[in-house]
């Protein structure tokens, strides 16, 4: 059960004051759940999200402080919509990860200075080392640019519609 036209047949059965009051309700909890579990699950519909090219030191891939999961909330919510959004001030970049994109980036000094740092962090005494850092260190380049790669974690979903869909039968029976 997964096309609009489906769901639309399917809410017609229901009484209209179970729709208006509850239905929105059950929809924005259980998306809004579904959305933030793709962070423990790290997958979009059984599709696992591609893997990180270099292995996080802190915290889990895209769930460090939790900042961006703790973001996805229920925007709007009424009787003939419901919106969650994700991101804020403080989580511009969710969208970035959700759909995937291309940054380009600044190279400041402050970020020399900062991979110096690092690349002698890492290389320790070897003075002939390479690191990545020290890569970024000599970059004569202005900007850098970054290809994120599209990690879904909201958006349409086959699986959701069935969670909700079995959520309403469940708040419909106990009527």
């Amino acid at each position: 059960m997964g096309s609009f036209k489906q769901l639309d047949d399917f809410f017609l059965k229901f009484d209209q004051d179970f729709l208006k009051k509850q239905v929105p309700n059950i929809i924005a909890e259980k998306a809004t759940a579904y959305f933030k579990e793709r962070f423990t699950t790290k997958e979009w519909d059984g599709a696992p999200w591609p893997d990180v090219k270099k292995p996080v030191r802190r915290g889990t891939l895209l769930f460090r402080g939790g900042n961006l999961r703790n973001s996805i909330k229920p925007k709007t919510v009424t009787e003939s919509k419901v919106v969650i959004s994700a991101g804020s001030d403080k989580v511009p970049y969710a969208r970035a990860h959700n759909e995937g994109e291309t940054i380009s980036i600044p190279v400041t000094a402050k970020m020399k200075k900062f991979a110096w740092a690092m690349h002698y962090k890492e290389a320790g005494s070897d003075k002939k080392a390479f690191t990545p850092w020290k890569g970024l260190a000599l970059t004569k380049k202005e900007k850098l640019t970054v290809n994120m790669p599209e990690r879904r974690f909201m958006g349409h979903s086959d699986r959701l519609n069935n969670i909700i869909i079995a959520a309403i039968k469940g708040a419909f029976k106990n009527l």
